[in-house]
């Protein structure tokens, strides 16, 4: 190494997928749990979690997991009332997330009417200003437009120039090294860009074995 230190890393795809759904408790659900998850769309599972229209068209994602974050949203929403009467023709406490979850759609309708009549101005300060766990529900072109993360600032990234395509972030490889530092961004190659590359030093062929392949148009 450049460096002098010796240094090994090894991050392999499949290591960095099933440790993604581990650190989820994914794997743990899915080995003790007697009953296999169901598909939640965008619901937040095993509690409340749930995504709004608003009156400008814009939509946000709420979360309801635990009392603290429950309570909130029934204060500023002001439906008190409703929800408690929805736990007596349940006989369903909505202070347990399991309950939330269970009851999730007869939540979510109680709640549609209060986003669907505001725009997201009217209340935004009023979350933050409350503590709400809530943000705007992006699509990936909005949050590259906003979300800092997804910027060239991120050290992980680095604005190219993609031939055919144009100009946006690319990112290197997530993976930090102490001593020699973070590998560099590369651009996707051409298509047949090494085409030549690979059959001299992959393949073993000599120059004329390749120009024979050029001049029969098998390779280009």
């Amino acid at each position: 190494m450049k460096t002098g230190l010796g240094e090994d890393v090894e991050l392999a795809l499949k290591d960095v997928e099933v440790a993604t759904i581990g650190h989820l408790g994914m794997i743990g659900e899915a080995a003790t749990a007697p009953q296999q998850r169901t598909k939640s769309g965008n619901d937040l599972y095993g509690a409340y979690g749930h995504d709004f229209i608003c009156a400008d068209g814009k939509r946000v994602m709420i979360i309801g997991l635990t009392d603290r974050q429950w309570a909130l949203i029934v204060k500023v929403t002001e439906t008190e009332n409703a929800m408690q009467a929805l736990e007596n023709e349940t006989q369903m406490s909505l202070r347990d997330e399991g309950n939330r979850w269970r009851l999730r759609d007869r939540i979510t309708a109680l709640l549609n009417p209060w986003f669907a009549a505001r725009n997201v101005a009217d209340f935004a300060a009023q979350f933050d200003q409350a503590g709400l766990t809530w943000s705007l529900f992006q699509s990936l072109q909005q949050a590259l437009e906003t979300d800092p993360d997804l910027q060239a600032d991120n050290p992980i990234f680095e604005l190219c120039d993609q031939p055919g395509l144009g100009r946006y972030p690319v990112p290197s490889l997530p993976v930090r090294f102490r001593n020699a530092g973070r590998s560099a961004t590369k651009l996707a190659p051409k298509l047949g860009q090494h085409t030549e590359e690979i059959l001299s030093e992959v393949a073993g062929l000599d120059d004329t074995e390749i120009a024979q392949l050029f001049d029969c148009n098998i390779v280009a």
